[in-house]
């Protein structure tokens, strides 16, 4: 049996195809792992790292922006242990080990592991500081130059399968031939999502990417359905319960996820009224229709039972009171009840629904 027909053996029996492909990636240019198992290959004295090991595990890692960690890259340091601490605040993707003298980046590629010791070298040896800022504005400026069609370098790591080079095969190839810019829109290079690589779509008069609606299918949120809309909510809801709190720009692309959840819905709404008044489980909390809300965000019944004199409700499904909750508590539904009432504030007018977003400015 020849080590080629080994690895396969091995590969096939990995949980996680993208950590397996990324390790056959890295065989094209260092040749067969020195070690292998059903979960990890290891290699020893490659690229300038002492050992990289590429285990079998998606590691969903928050900072500076949600992907995935599967790829260790280990070098020689000696760290005071004083610096341990201040090091650890700025990346859990930073491994001390004080008695090997040894530090270790885990993160989704070299490049970005690269990245990482370097920056631990210059914290060691007093080139900068040991703060968080410093350590996440580095791993997003090595971000844009790939997505710039630059490559990151530095004064140690060979890079010898041109990982940091933004025409690698392996990324090339790796990205949905099927997936488009969306109008008004223009590709510039790649960039990994949620441990997948996506066109990195740009608008066309140069607007800053952060401006711009995101997805981690590099799908514009126009061309989603609720579903879609709803898993992509759901990666945000994951990442707060890590307990990493979202930046400016990641709570305008919430904002814009919610949006646009709200706009499917409207859609949807005349489909909809049938559950207002639906006995199934399906629709309100407590099953069968949709529940109406008061000024207060309150629930007082379902829709369609108002009683003679009561002030113009807001009538929710139960997952949009839950996503108005998810972004405001009480308040939030409240809100969309003050401005139903605004747009809509007569409670006998008859005729076609008058269909009015929950969310401020639309």
């Amino acid at each position: 049996m020849k080590i080629t027909d080994i690895i396969t053996e091995n590969y096939s029996n990995w949980d996680h195809k993208y950590p397996a492909e990324y390790s056959k990636h890295l065989e094209k240019t260092f040749g067969s792992p020195d070690e292998m198992t059903d979960e990890q290959t290891v290699w020893h004295n490659i690229d300038g790292f002492k050992r990289v090991v590429c285990r079998d595990e998606y590691i969903l890692h928050g900072s500076p922006a949600p992907h995935y960690d599967f790829v260790y890259s280990y070098i020689d340091l000696e760290v005071d242990e004083d610096l341990s601490d201040e090091l650890a605040k700025c990346s859990g993707s930073i491994l001390i080990d004080h008695l090997k003298n040894e530090v270790g980046a885990r993160c989704g590629s070299l490049t970005a592991n690269a990245v990482t010791l370097n920056f631990c070298l210059d914290v060691v040896h007093n080139r900068t500081r040991p703060v968080p800022e410093e350590y996440e504005s580095r791993i997003k400026a090595m971000k844009q130059q790939f997505a710039d069609g630059e490559r990151y370098e530095n004064d140690w790591w060979e890079d010898k399968s041109g990982d940091a080079d933004p025409n690698n095969p392996f990324y090339a190839d790796d990205v949905d031939e099927g997936q488009r810019c969306w109008k008004g829109y223009e590709k510039k290079g790649t960039k990994m999502m949620f441990g997948k690589r996506v066109n990195n779509c740009v608008k066309k008069e140069d607007i800053d990417e952060a401006s711009s609606p995101w997805t981690s299918t590099g799908k514009h949120p126009e061309d989603m359905d609720r579903d879609e809309l709803q898993h992509e909510i759901d990666i945000f809801k994951q990442y707060q319960k890590m307990g990493m709190s979202l930046s400016p720009q990641e709570i305008m692309r919430l904002d814009s996820l919610y949006d646009y959840l709200d706009t499917v819905d409207d859609r949807n709404l005349d489909e909809d009224l049938r559950a207002w008044f639906g006995k199934g489980k399906k629709g309100g909390a407590g099953g069968g229709g949709w529940d109406r809300y008061n000024s207060k965000g309150e629930r007082i019944g379902k829709c369609g039972d108002s009683k003679p004199g009561e002030a113009k409700p807001k009538c929710l499904s139960k997952s949009k009171a839950a996503s108005l909750r998810a972004k405001g508590g009480k308040k939030a539904i409240a809100a969309a009840v003050n401005k139903k009432r605004r747009k809509d504030p007569n409670p006998d007018r008859r005729g076609k629904a008058k269909n009015v977003s929950n969310t401020k400015g639309k």
